[in-house]
């Protein structure tokens, strides 16, 4: 029993210490699934679930608003697509929990296609030890291809490492 409670007052201070206010850039990675959604005359689609990866810089304006750069790795259809975004991030911070949402405007490529996308986001972020967090998020992204728009949704986590 001592055991059990002289470890639960360790994890207790690991996570307290995790939870102060790091305020600083952070590099983040992360690994997931999409699902693409509907196609264009030049993106397939399929309905499969692919996996994607990809990272992102978080630079704290305030702190609750972020701008995060990124770049994501991904398959639509039979096709690889990449995306490179800049999310603008309203963050809530809350003890040992970072809740937020925001819109990610960045262009899509898809084989010869390069179009303009827009997404709206949202996730958390979970302090773990000193200078590394982990996170969870959720995109769904539309990609103008001329008239038409395809869209995708991403269901990321990866661990964020404050410099």
């Amino acid at each position: 029993m001592k055991r059990i409670a002289l470890s639960l007052i360790i994890a207790g201070l690991v996570f307290a210490v995790a939870a102060q206010n790091r305020g600083g850039a952070s590099l983040g990675l992360f690994a997931g699934a999409d699902a693409p959604g509907t196609a264009t005359a030049n993106i397939a689609s399929d309905d499969q679930v692919h996996l994607n990866w990809g990272f992102f810089v978080n630079l704290p304006l305030l702190q609750t608003f972020h701008l995060a750069p990124s770049a994501e790795l991904y398959k639509f259809g039979a096709s690889n697509a990449t995306d490179f975004d800049i999310a603008f991030k309203f963050i809530v911070p809350l003890q040992g929990l970072g809740l937020f949402a925001g819109i990610s405007p960045g262009l899509t490529t898809v084989n010869t296609l390069t179009a303009p996308h827009v997404g709206v986001l949202g996730g958390a972020t979970f302090g773990f030890v000193s200078n590394l967090d982990f996170f969870a998020m959720a995109k769904y992204t539309v990609v103008f291809d001329n008239s038409q728009n395809a869209s995708v949704i991403h269901a990321n986590a990866g661990i964020l490492f404050y410099f």
